[in-house]
């Protein structure tokens, strides 16, 4: 299974994994994206992330976080881990913006700057980081083409 599986699988974000495991984003960014094998990590770092993701030391180097296909822009080609682990208020936002969407409500508008409120709200609070924030605008509010593939 590879790294980013894992985490869609558990519906956690990178980020959500730094803030409870303690490990720094840079650090988990690297793991994440190939650049430093869980292997190459000291003890210290598997054992925080082995604890926050729930397995033990053996499974987690079993984890593949080979490298992954990017963009141009050195990211990963699939955007679809950034709507995992949600806060609840976006997520509900969310599911009420899409239900509005698809009843086709007159109220569109309301539910919509819900959902602004709900991303900047928890951007500021650190729930979500800017990527996120940024990803989760386009793709709902902005009508933006984001790659959501599995």
């Amino acid at each position: 299974m590879r790294f980013e599986e894992l985490l869609q699988e558990r519906g956690i974000s990178r980020y959500y994994l730094s803030k409870t495991s303690g490990v720094p984003w840079a650090t988990l960014a690297d793991i994440y994206s190939g650049k430093t094998r869980l292997e190459r990590c000291n003890a210290s770092t598997l054992l925080k992330l082995s604890k926050a993701l729930d397995m033990s030391l053996e499974e987690l180097l079993k984890v593949d976080n080979s490298p992954s296909p990017k963009a141009a822009d050195g990211k990963p080609v699939r955007k679809k881990y950034l709507e995992s682990g949600l806060p609840d208020s976006i997520q509900k936002a969310i599911d009420d913006y899409l239900q509005g969407e698809q009843n086709r409500v007159l109220h569109l508008d309301c539910l919509s700057d819900e959902l602004y409120g709900a991303i900047n709200s928890n951007l500021w609070g650190g729930r979500i980081n800017e990527e996120q924030a940024d990803y989760l605008r386009k793709k709902y509010l902005y009508g933006t083409e984001v790659n959501t593939d599995d």
